[in-house]
């Protein structure tokens, strides 16, 4: 990398860090500090939602199964789609009006306290790995592509969340999201267009006659019931997983009511509809252009994760480089910010104020916000490093078996309790802890050689099909298990206590009524044209700053790309400052004529 792209990433690093003072002040509330006091502006939200499933993974891991297989990773984003189209239908709206500032309330008003507790402190200790997991994989990447020292970079990283999260809250968090998937949009999309022209490529056209085969015919590296029995767990799981409580109640308390909601996921399925197609065509043209990445890469454990990146190298001019090392850090950043916003909320709203200090004041919530928002990075970079120093530890097998092994049991339960009133309170717990067991025999059942005797296929599995079909198995029975039990529990519903059939009564009471602006809102010091002028500015600044990297010596395609960049960012902060504007000039023409009906009577 040049110094160029340093100062670009320096200058990212900066300006991230300064989020967390600008929206400071955003913060007067408990509510507002953990979910923007369920006033922000739902395409902020909806853009804040996409970011977090679009991860920093997309570029390296994600862009490996894309040089490998090609078109097949769209099955993933096939399969977040429906889910949202599902989230859109029927749940959007009923997360906002469950009324609560964290998941966990809704989980405390569905399934009462005993469930909230466990439901609060069991994602804790897994959390806190999988943070420095994601600190860590981003440091092995950088360090072995670019040869960025990964302690510094772990610390770096780790130290701009904290910051950001820790002062700004919630409104950082989020808005920060917008901000990044602004930089995220504009580099891909010039990735995609120099990928085009590269004379190995040849264009679209040239692209899809030069690929693999494969890339286009699934059923030449997997037996198509194999890829449908994939495909349709999957598919499953995602909708699943993306409309319970715990996942989809977090992303839409942000929004001012349901029909905001609807609109927040429509920001999210344009999302998955138009970046995963720009996104993919750098990582499989990479198969033309670096066909050889173990030779180049020697240092990653799998060389195919560098193929985006190695796009890039050759593609980008000075000072882009270092805006799609941004776009990684950034895709990043957006996923922790927002776990981190969830779990301090999640500690300090169902656990400190339930258990330690039930008369916590807003700003004392606050407080406990911020310690345990440090605390918690602390660890995540304290993990993180600790997997430096010890590299032959193989954890991560075990950790992603473990994630796996939690988040269905966790979230069959939190999804059917959205539509199904008569379980019992203990439905969920006890839905979780037998998902939970299941799925630790499977890890003992589930072997290559289990998996060719149940369906003794002809030919033998490759490790591809092994993958996909233990994925697969994985889910099926977990689902089947968890749905089983779950259902099961309502042969015990006649038992259930009076006090909680009218907890869960007024739950669904609430969650199917709309949100009443007047009434339950009011007036706030916080109004749609701050938010717009906010994000206007800090819009503006970012792509005032990328346009100046066209005094940077570049070719005039280089300097054409960044002045794309500059213009799509910065553009946009200024249409944002119009919009803010007019909406300021409504808003006086509105208080005026309130001052003279006023005056008249």
């Amino acid at each position: 990398m040049s110094v160029y792209d340093y100062i670009v990433i320096g200058f990212y690093l900066v300006f991230m860090l300064a989020m967390g003072p600008v929206f400071k002040s955003f913060s007067k509330t408990a509510s507002d500090y953990f979910r923007c006091g369920g006033g922000m502006l739902w395409w902020v939200v909806g853009s804040s939602s996409f970011m977090t499933m679009f991860s920093a993974w997309s570029f390296t891991g994600g862009a490996a199964k894309a040089y490998e297989t090609g078109t097949f990773f769209f099955l993933l984003f096939l399969c977040n789609f429906v889910g949202l189209c599902f989230t859109y239908v029927f749940t959007a709206a009923r997360f906002r009006q469950m009324r609560i500032i964290t998941a966990i309330e809704a989980v405390h008003k569905r399934y009462g306290n005993a469930n909230e507790q466990v439901f609060t402190w069991l994602p804790i200790p897994f959390n806190i790995v999988f943070g420095g997991i994601w600190l860590y994989a981003i440091a092995v990447f950088m360090y072995s592509v670019f040869g960025i020292d990964m302690v510094l970079l772990i610390i770096g990283l780790g130290l701009t969340v904290m910051i950001m999260t820790l002062l700004g809250g919630a409104w950082a968090a989020t808005a920060g999201d917008f901000i990044q998937m602004m930089i995220v949009l504009a580099i891909t999309i010039l990735m995609t267009v120099l990928t085009l022209q590269h004379p190995n490529v040849g264009g679209l056209t040239g692209l899809m006659q030069k690929l693999p085969e494969h890339h286009f015919n699934w059923t030449l590296f997997e037996r198509p019931w194999v890829i449908v029995f994939f495909a349709t767990t999957l598919m499953i799981n995602q909708t699943v997983q993306n409309n319970s409580m715990l996942l989809g109640a977090s992303k839409y308390v942000f929004v001012k009511n349901g029909n905001d909601a609807k609109k927040a996921t429509l920001i999210s399925l344009a999302g998955f509809l138009l970046l995963p197609a720009t996104w993919m065509v750098p990582a499989v043209a990479s198969v033309l252009v670096h066909p050889n990445l173990a030779q180049e890469y020697p240092n990653l454990n799998n060389p195919h994760e560098a193929a985006y990146v190695a796009m890039a190298i050759t593609l980008l001019p000075k000072g882009l480089l270092g805006l799609l090392i941004c776009a990684i850090f950034a895709a990043s950043l957006t996923t922790m910010n927002s776990l981190l916003n969830v779990v301090a909320g999640t500690f300090v709203r169902n656990f400190y104020i339930r258990i330690v200090e039930k008369d916590a004041s807003e700003s004392r919530q606050i407080l406990i916000g911020r310690i345990f928002i440090f605390i918690y990075v602390v660890c995540w970079i304290g993990t993180a490093i600790l997997f430096v120093n010890y590299k032959e530890l193989k954890l991560f097998d075990l950790l992603l078996i473990c994630a796996a092994s939690i988040q269905i049991p966790m979230t069959v339960p939190l999804f059917f309790g959205i539509f199904i009133k008569k379980t019992p309170p203990w439905a969920g717990w006890s839905t979780m802890a037998i998902g939970f067991a299941f799925s630790v025999l499977l890890r003992f059942v589930l072997t290559p050689e289990f998996l060719s005797w149940i369906f003794r296929p002809e030919q033998p599995f490759s490790q591809q099909e092994l993958g996909d079909l233990n994925i697969a198995m994985t889910t099926g029975v977990l689902f089947a298990v968890c749905i089983l039990w779950y259902f099961g529990t309502m042969f015990f519903y006649r038992q259930r206590p009076v006090e909680y059939v009218k907890q869960v009564d007024h739950f669904f009471e609430e969650m199917q009524t709309p949100i009443d602006m007047e009434t339950e809102h009011g007036p706030t010091y916080v109004n749609d044209s701050r938010q717009y002028n906010v994000l206007g500015w800090l819009c503006s600044i970012y792509g005032l700053f990328i346009l100046l990297l066209i005094l940077i010596p570049n070719s005039l395609q280089a300097r054409l790309g960044i002045l794309f960049c500059g213009v799509t960012i910065g553009g946009t902060g200024l249409l944002l400052k119009l919009i803010a504007r007019r909406l300021r000039k409504k808003g006086q023409l509105a208080d005026n004529q309130t001052r003279a009906v006023l005056q008249t009577l």
